[in-house]
């Protein structure tokens, strides 16, 4: 089952709810139908600046290639050196952004020695949320301001994601974003959209990290459905 059916199927089951929020039939009706009408919208201004059908086959080949990584990852069983686990994601992470450092943050933890062990963490909620993932605009270039990460060009992919209901709840009543809005073209705003950072080379993707804005939508869920 792919992840973002195995995610659905788990925020329908009975007695799960977000915590903090109330969400009748009624107003989640509402909430979905604005979500959507304010995607549209902003698509259809940004529609000369930002190939959608393009860039959403490039983000659908970087997907393949990344759950293909992650799969080796959470079948990996000997620990791994900080070589090593950029070596794992070479195709789909660029090595020592912030993008590897998330990997190594919220699916490995580090033994005594040093070394990475494969951890679980909230893969289905993450992976379902990517899979519902459509490039929604770009963000221009991310101003790095880290010089301890490696220097490569990442630009802010602005994605818009939807899971279900819940979703729509979070984006638009949970006040993480000021509001819920998709950015001008080129333009890099927080609180405003979930964005990935990415590196494009030679028309393929990398990924160079995740956004507070996004990671806090699939701890949310994950928290919600555990």
């Amino acid at each position: 089952m792919a992840g973002a059916a195995i995610l659905a199927q788990c925020l329908r089951a009975p007695g799960i709810r977000a915590p903090g929020f109330r969400a009748p039939g009624t107003l989640r009706r509402v909430l979905t139908a604005c979500l959507c009408l304010a995607w549209l919208l902003a698509g259809n201004a940004m529609a000369q600046e930002f190939d959608r059908a393009a860039e959403l086959k490039r983000y659908r080949a970087w997907l393949n290639v990344f759950t293909q990584d992650m799969d080796r990852l959470a079948a990996t069983r000997e620990p791994l050196t900080d070589a090593q686990l950029d070596a794992l994601f070479e195709r789909s992470v660029v090595p020592g952004s912030r993008g590897a450092g998330f990997i190594r943050g919220a699916f490995a933890r580090q033994t005594g020695d040093g070394a990475y062990r494969s951890h679980y963490g909230p893969r289905p909620v993450f992976m379902g949320v990517l899979e519902s993932g459509i490039p929604a605009g770009q963000g221009g270039r991310y101003p790095e301001t880290d010089d301890t990460l490696a220097r490569t060009d990442l630009t802010v992919w602005y994605l818009h994601v939807d899971v279900g209901d819940m979703t729509n709840t979070y984006l638009l009543s949970s006040g993480e974003f000021t509001p819920y809005r998709l950015p001008p073209a080129g333009t890099f705003e927080r609180k405003a959209y979930p964005f990935l950072l990415m590196e494009s080379r030679e028309g393929a993707l990398r990924l160079g990290g995740v956004s507070a804005e996004l990671w806090g939508l699939v701890t949310w869920l994950h928290n919600a459905a555990h």
